[in-house]
């Protein structure tokens, strides 16, 4: 896709970056989910302020994908708390990956996987880590393309109901 770029997001891409974020969780779950849980997880976890602190933050990352200036995709990186199963020195989590439903399979998620590969390689993570909704199939084969494997499970809360993730990761 020559006609795609990929860069890291700025404080300038909040209010862009929420809907595109908002959106493209709503495509993805939000069939699957009880409303009033996928209300309650949406409105806290992609308003504009929190994902304008979330780009302020030190040990996070944000790539983005524009297609003739509109954002299409993003990924985000970060540093923290690591689940038990995940053995490493120095560990980053790939805690997003989205694209928008009508570029998907373009290869635009391949982009902004390799974004993230490559920036935590350059500084010095030794894996890669995620977490993948146990039903999400299509993510769990995709992670599985490039290397990813499972190494355990944690929960995840949507809304009030507690879900499962398979814990994945990718030796750098």
């Amino acid at each position: 896709m020559s006609n795609i770029v990929t860069r890291m997001a700025s404080t300038a891409d909040t209010d862009s970056l929420a809907r595109l974020a908002k959106q493209t969780f709503l495509d993805a779950f939000e069939k699957f989910n009880e409303p009033q849980n996928i209300r309650a997880y949406v409105k806290s976890a992609f308003s504009p302020s929190q994902i304008a602190v979330e780009l302020l933050d030190e040990d996070s990352v944000f790539f983005v994908a524009e297609r003739d200036s509109m954002l299409v995709g993003y990924a985000k990186i970060r540093q923290g708390e690591v689940p038990a199963c995940v053995a490493a020195a120095s560990p980053a989590e790939l805690h997003r990956i989205y694209v928008e439903q009508s570029v998907l399979g373009t290869g635009i998620g391949q982009m902004l996987l390799d974004a993230a590969i490559e920036t935590s390689r350059a500084q010095q993570h030794d894996v890669l880590w995620l977490g993948v909704w146990e039903h999400n199939l299509d993510a769990v084969a995709f992670y599985e393309r490039f290397g990813f494997e499972r190494v355990g499970e944690h929960p995840f809360m949507m809304g009030a109901e507690q879900q499962t993730d398979f814990i994945m990761q990718l030796t750098l």
